[in-house]
Order: C-alpha cells, then sequence, then structure tokens
C-alpha cells in the first residue's frame, strides 16, 4: 500500500515537471517567433523607404509637357496669354513645394512672394486668353514661343542628388530663363498693349529673381 502510494507520488510529481517544461519550452517558442517577426517588422520599414526623388524636377517636367500639349490658335497674344498662364502654374506648383520643405530663408521667403504675384498674373492671363475666342489660324509664332520650354527639357539635369533647397535654387532659375526666353519671342510681335505690358513686366521680374537663384546656388554648390 505504501509502495502504490510512493508511486502515485512519484508519478503526480513527473507529471507535473513535464507541464512546467513543455508551458517553458511554448514561451520560449513565442519569444523566438515575437522577436523574429520584430525584425522582419524592422526589415519591412526599412525596405519602404522612399526612394530618393527630385520633386520640383517632376513638377517642372509635368508643366512642360502640360504647355507642350496645349492648343495653339494662330492669335499670337492669345497664345502667349494662355501658355504663360501655364508657366505660371509650374512656377507655383515648385514655389509650393519650396515654400512647404524648403530650409533656406532666402529662397522661402522667394517661394512665398512668387506664390503671391505670379497667381495674381496667372489670373489675369487666364480671363484674357478665354476672352478671345480666335479662330484657327497659322501657329507658326505661337509654336516658336515654346522653343524655350524644349531646350530646357533637353538641358535639364536628372539627377535626384541635393537638397529642396538647391533643387528649387537650379530648376526655378531654369523655369524663370525659359519664361524670359518665351515673353521676348512674343514682344516680336505682340500686338495687345496689355498683354505686351505683362511680358516685359515678366522679363524684368524674372531677371532679377533668376540672378539672385544663380548668385545662391554659387555660394551653396552641391
Amino acid at each position: 500500500m505504501e509502495t502504490n502510494l510512493a508511486n502515485h507520488k512519484w508519478t503526480y510529481i513527473f507529471f507535473c515537471l513535464s507541464l512546467f517544461l513543455s508551458a517553458c519550452n511554448q514561451e520560449s517558442g513565442q519569444s523566438e517567433k515575437a522577436s523574429g517577426s520584430e525584425r522582419t517588422e524592422d526589415h519591412s520599414a526599412h525596405d519602404m523607404q522612399a526612394p530618393s526623388s527630385n520633386t520640383m524636377m517632376d513638377l517642372m517636367h509635368q508643366n512642360m509637357t502640360a504647355m507642350h500639349e496645349a492648343k495653339m490658335t494662330g492669335d499670337l497674344d492669345r497664345d502667349f496669354a494662355a501658355l504663360m498662364a501655364l508657366h505660371h502654374e509650374g512656377a507655383l506648383k515648385m514655389a509650393q513645394e519650396e515654400a512647404e520643405n524648403g530650409q533656406d530663408t532666402m529662397l522661402v521667403n522667394m517661394a512665398k512672394n512668387t506664390l503671391a504675384t505670379q497667381k495674381e498674373e496667372q489670373e489675369q492671363l487666364q480671363k484674357y486668353a478665354e476672352s478671345r475666342q480666335s479662330a484657327a489660324g497659322d501657329t507658326a509664332a505661337s509654336r516658336k514661343l515654346m522653343q524655350s520650354m524644349e531646350a530646357a527639357m533637353a538641358d535639364m539635369d536628372h539627377t535626384t542628388a541635393g537638397t529642396t533647397d538647391q533643387h528649387f535654387a537650379k530648376l526655378m532659375g531654369m523655369h524663370h530663363q525659359s519664361g524670359i526666353d518665351m515673353a521676348k519671342a512674343y514682344l516680336a510681335g505682340a500686338k495687345a498693349p496689355e498683354i505686351r505690358k505683362m511680358a516685359q513686366k515678366i522679363i524684368d521680374e524674372q531677371q532679377n529673381e533668376k540672378q539672385k537663384l544663380d548668385n545662391w546656388l554659387e555660394q551653396h554648390p552641391q
């Protein structure tokens, strides 16, 4: 009888010990699984990081594409107003990007000024273009307005290196130059006094800003 009780006692002890070891093994396995899961999540987060890109370049390319697809009528005054309104749209988007993500005080302030002044000019240009419902004619002179944009596309540096400030200074400078060239090409055949005056104003203002951008780039080499 005592022997049977002893046997039952040892059986119970071994049973409890077995349960304890099994629980430990399960906990260890779950811990290793969780650790592995954490490592996988960390790796996934690393892989999900967005590759470096040049947002300014993307915006400028989209703007040039929109201008290239614009319908010309042959009315040089109307076509210039429509194209320059589109050109301003590109500048506004680039300026918005700089205002939100730039770090340089001078460039951010320039971008904010662009948002104010070019938005007003854009609305005036759009209003004029919409008021001129000209019949389709010879668009050769109007198409020449696009040559500066096409040249800028060909010369564009597609590198993604650099900061938002550097991208803005470089590409807005190019954008300004194409606007200056387009305005000068328009003045050769301009007829509408108000649009002629606006074109000259654009030349003066963007030449001044481009000089500031060029100076900034010289002082902040990439």
